[in-house]
């Protein structure tokens, strides 16, 4: 999927899981965990020399929306760089060696798996940790962050499955794809855009749910953790999401 997309399905699902507690969140918290997604969104496509985490730019963002989301995107080519030379890199060679065989880089390989983004997120927060330690920065909200970037890239894998080129969730231990139907290209695929628009409208729902139901904070929170994956097995069956081709 393109990067706008990947950014705008990633944060409205964290939107509707975070919007039953949003009145009771710090907002730092909130802020932290939104970036951590948005920033997870874009890593696993640190696998490609063109993906939209290296130019700061995320495409098909529009209006004032866009300008905020573009203003938070010129960090991403730290993000971006760190985690191809010093993270992926790095971890090829090390399954290389564990597993006895040769590894080509490629586009949704290591980096679009499960292993791939777990161990990124544990290497990055460690990083990230490094600095804050340096700096004298606290470290309280760095394990927050450290889940929402995993979260982020999970959904990043999740929306990539939807796609024909599919996605390895096991690799490199097993080259099994994944796969749906959803174009990455052409003006005539319109399911992630309104998959997205339902996320944010059920989002929306969650926040005035209190004023006209009068139900409460955790009552919602349940019903938002179950209805996000029924959502997107939703979103999956549409997206006709199947086991494929054995990848050489």
């Amino acid at each position: 999927m393109r990067g706008d997309q990947h950014v705008s399905l990633s944060l409205a699902t964290a939107g509707l899981l975070i919007a039953p507690s949003l009145p009771v969140l710090d907002p730092v918290l909130i802020a932290v965990i939104l970036f951590g997604v948005f920033v997870g969104s874009l890593a696993p496509d640190a696998d490609a020399v063109d993906a939209a985490i290296f130019n700061g730019r995320i495409g098909g963002a529009k209006g004032k929306r866009g300008q905020v989301v573009n203003g938070l995107a010129v960090v991403l080519p730290i993000f971006g760089y760190t985690i191809r030379y010093l993270i992926y890199y790095p971890l090829s060679l090390v399954f290389m060696l564990l597993l006895r065989k040769s590894y080509r880089h490629r586009h949704r390989g290591l980096l679009h798996s499960f292993a791939g983004v777990g161990l990124t997120s544990l290497v990055l927060s460690g990083y990230l940790a490094l600095i804050l330690i340096w700096l004298g920065g606290p470290l309280a909200l760095l394990p927050i962050y450290g889940c929402a970037f995993f979260a982020g890239c999970v959904l990043h894998l999740m929306e990539d499955t939807c796609t024909p080129a599919g996605v390895a969730w096991l690799y490199p231990f097993s080259r099994r794809r994944m796969a749906g139907r959803v174009k990455t290209q052409g003006s005539f695929e319109v399911r992630p855009t309104a998959f997205a628009i339902v996320l944010a409208a059920a989002a929306a729902g969650m926040l005035v749910a209190p004023f006209v139901t009068g139900a409460s904070p955790e009552e919602l929170w349940y019903l938002a953790l179950v209805g996000t994956p029924v959502l997107w097995l939703l979103f999956m069956l549409v997206s006709r999401v199947r086991r494929e081709w054995q990848d050489q």
